[in-house]
């Protein structure tokens, strides 16, 4: 079997899933990414891992979404899988719609959605049977606890808003199949079925450790990766406008985008149209919004649709102004700042000049860019091939004949291919994220011993506060264990880790801006 080279999207794939599933999980899961659709009984010759091996990671990989599989086009007995590589990579944004869930809902529905991804795919009722367990071990033993009425509602938020999704069932006469076929519904996806909550509080109150088979045992549901990722992206805009603008500002962009939101699908380039009276009416509707809003929301408003960064677009005057969002165009101003940035951290001020004055004049000779960029001849020449060097530059030649004896002249024109340039970018963005994730894996190899050391110190500790029998002197005597040089080490790590996280965190973020242009480009 011939090697496959991988790109570093899929690198970063692989580490994610042994990061989360481990070893054996990462083997199938790599194999798969690399030779695509393959049959059960290939993959085990190729990992050199048993048949039950297989068997248990396949269906770890299916139970988080991770794998599907279908039947083959040349045998139908026969089913393939294949890996789903946008859904293991949003294994690394689990924390931001975490995060996004308890900004926008709370603590109830933050735990639901906390329990759905540890447990990958389950119904509602077991969702919420494991999410007052947690609460209940958390808060203590309370009658509140035993109530799993707010935590049934918070589930048909999250349902409702389209956070979480029905995973197909069987169709009928499936089972006569060797390959079943699953099969949901569009307008039952975001559907609750009703629940008898009763039940559920008797089995918290007799602190029964599974809640066992129930009405809803085969409706079952996923966390909805998409609906995550088009709120994140509403997010990147929000910021962008309060940077722009001010916090006012992007509190009424955050308005916009939920109407527009009600009135056109998630993957249109384009918005529908919104007029000022409707705005303002859902403006006066608002709960939370400031006073200087209302105040001044014609003022507002004129400053997002007139500045350069195309956040909303006039269309018309009808209604008092009609106005719409361009995805296409919005994200294509991000990502040109995106670009920027990293040619200004790479290559410096003077490159940047370069490059923005070539996306300026579309296509530009180099005399023309040394002239005008007013940068010395031999520094422009060296920023120019070094941006032509590694993509961020691209060389157009033109070719003139005045007639078929006299010799051809040839003009050398530099230009910025966008889309192939963002391209570059976000391999440069996968790579420096998957060396973050090995850094982070090589310092907690490094640091493993202290670590552990770490764990059992404290875990003493915690045990003789529980007894009560332990003096003061014995707390100091056990905290003393570790020593100074540990106790730094343990700083260090702890700062390292934290800003290696940090770092992917902020690296997803561009690479979420670079992909948002990608697709808006296609969907032009």
């Amino acid at each position: 079997m011939l090697p496959v080279v991988l790109g570093h999207y899929s690198l970063v794939c692989i580490e994610l899933l042994k990061t989360y599933f481990g070893e054996v999980v990462k083997q199938v899961g790599s194999y798969l990414i690399r030779r695509g659709h393959r049959p059960l009984f290939e993959i085990p010759n190729a990992t050199n891992l048993s048949i039950k091996e297989v068997k248990k990671a396949l269906a770890v990989l299916i139970q988080h979404n991770l794998v599907k599989f279908e039947a083959s086009e040349r045998n139908n007995n026969i089913a393939e899988y294949s890996i789903i590589p946008h859904n293991v990579y949003c294994l690394l944004r689990y924390p931001k719609y975490l995060f996004m869930t308890k900004r926008l809902y709370g603590n109830s529905e933050e735990m639901l959605l906390e329990v759905l991804m540890n447990l990958g795919k389950a119904s509602a009722s077991n969702v919420i049977f494991q999410s007052a367990q947690r609460l209940k071990e958390a808060n203590g033993a309370t009658d509140s606890c035993d109530d799993p009425s707010a935590l049934h509602k918070g589930f048909l938020n999250l349902a409702q808003n389209q956070y979480i999704i029905r995973c197909p069932k069987l169709v009928e006469n499936s089972d006569k199949l060797k390959v079943p076929t699953l099969i949901v519904e569009e307008k039952e996806q975001f559907t609750v079925p009703h629940l008898e909550l009763g039940p559920i509080a008797m089995k918290l109150r007799e602190n029964a450790a599974q809640l066992g088979d129930f009405s809803d045992s085969q409706i079952i549901w996923r966390v909805n990766n998409d609906r995550f990722d088009v709120e994140m992206r509403n997010v990147t805009l929000v910021n962008a406008a309060a940077r722009r603008v001010d916090a006012t500002a992007g509190e009424l962009y955050h308005l916009l985008l939920k109407l527009w939101r009600d009135c056109t699908q998630p993957d249109s380039p384009v918005t529908g149209i919104l007029t000022v009276n409707q705005i303002k009416d859902a403006v006066r509707r608002s709960d939370g919004s400031s006073p200087s809003l209302l105040e001044h929301f014609d003022q507002y408003l004129k400053v997002l649709y007139e500045d350069s960064s195309c956040l909303v677009f006039k269309t018309g005057d009808a209604g008092g102004g009609q106005f719409v969002l361009n995805y296409s165009k919005v994200f294509e101003k991000l990502a040109c700042a995106t670009l920027d940035s990293m040619v200004l951290e790479k290559f410096g001020s003077k490159a940047l000049r370069l490059f923005r004055l070539t996306h300026m004049q579309q296509f530009i000779e180099q005399d023309q860019m040394q002239s005008l960029s007013m940068i010395p001849a031999k520094e422009s020449k060296m920023f120019t091939y070094k941006l032509l060097e590694h993509n961020f530059l691209q060389l157009k030649e033109l070719k003139k004949g005045t007639s078929n004896l006299a010799p051809v002249k040839s003009f050398n024109l530099f230009h910025v291919d966008l889309p192939q340039v963002v391209r570059t970018a976000l391999e440069i963005s996968y790579q420096g994220l998957y060396n973050a994730m090995l850094r982070q894996e090589h310092e907690l190899a490094d640091n493993k011993r202290v670590l552990e050391k770490q764990a059992r110190v404290d875990t003493l500790l915690e045990n003789c506060k529980g007894d009560g029998i332990s003096s003061e002197e014995d707390l100091a005597y056990i905290a003393d264990l570790m020593t100074s040089a540990e106790k730094a080490m343990i700083v260090k790590f702890n700062t390292m880790s934290d800003n290696l996280f940090l770092a992917q965190s902020q690296v997803d973020q561009t690479i979420l801006i670079l992909e948002s242009y990608l697709k808006f480009l296609v969907a032009k």
